[in-house]
């Protein structure tokens, strides 16, 4: 549902030139989170503690990579140090929670104003 929503935003916000390509690379991402799901529990026996923060921290480090961003890069390196190797428990999952809200803050409020 969250990638759904990530795409249908950058549809909207960012009006991508080759459409095309943009509707085939969401396809593909939304079959693809699935398949890596399965393949984190059959294959090596994950967790599943374990697998949906990994799966947030891949959706991450590619958002960062499409965004060319630093500070997103930074917030998944943050996220999974808690989320995945120190505490997979609830406190983990709280913190990470808190981070990731955290820098959707800070991400807005860093926003410079459009002016019309």
């Amino acid at each position: 549902m969250v990638l759904a929503g990530t795409a249908v935003w950058y549809a909207r916000a960012r009006r991508p030139v080759r459409t095309g390509w943009f509707v085939l690379g969401t396809i593909g991402a939304l079959l693809a989170v699935p398949l890596l799901d399965l393949v984190g529990s059959w294959q090596f026996r994950l967790g599943d503690g374990l697998r949906g923060p990994l799966l947030a921290t891949l959706g991450l480090l590619v958002l960062a990579a499409y965004e060319r961003s630093r500070f997103v890069l930074l917030t998944t390196v943050a996220f999974a140090l808690v989320a995945v190797v120190l505490s997979a428990d609830l406190v983990g999952m709280l913190v990470s929670a808190l981070i990731l809200l955290a820098a959707a803050f800070t991400a807005l409020l860093r926003q410079h104003p459009r002016t019309p």
